[in-house]
């Protein structure tokens, strides 16, 4: 029979065991900002004119527009955050924000039926 402490892995194996983790505990420990990183999409309903160019740039088909209901709405996280949609909006209505994204830790679905990280803006819809 071999000896198990001359295979090659069982020094590592020992040594994992009573070193720290490769990783952090994500929920629970976040890294600190640094410059440069990008947070999430911020969106103002009342300068956009729904032309839909951000919705057909976006490389991860996150954003949705509706111009004939006046609405506007992202998949936080589907969102790469690559800021495509920041360049080609012609009025500005889209910024990128410096702040985290937030943290879903559960699939819970929200109360119109959405999943997590889905948000939504509507609009008044002008009469005729």
């Amino acid at each position: 029979m071999a000896n198990p402490l001359k295979l090659p892995m069982v020094p590592r194996a020992l040594r994992n065991v009573v070193s720290r983790p490769a990783t952090r505990r994500y929920p629970v420990d976040v890294r600190p900002r640094f410059p440069g990183a990008r947070g999430t999409i911020e969106f103002d309903f009342d300068t956009c004119n729904y032309c839909m160019l951000c919705m057909r740039r976006c490389p991860a088909a996150a954003i949705t527009v509706s111009r004939e209901k006046r609405n506007w709405s992202i998949e936080q996280l589907t969102c790469i955050a690559c800021g495509v949609c920041v360049e080609v909006c012609a009025r500005k209505s889209l910024s990128m924000s410096v702040a985290a994204r937030h943290v879903h830790t559960r699939a819970e679905v929200g109360p119109q039926g959405q999943r997590p990280g889905h948000e939504e803006w509507q609009g008044e819809i002008p009469e005729d």
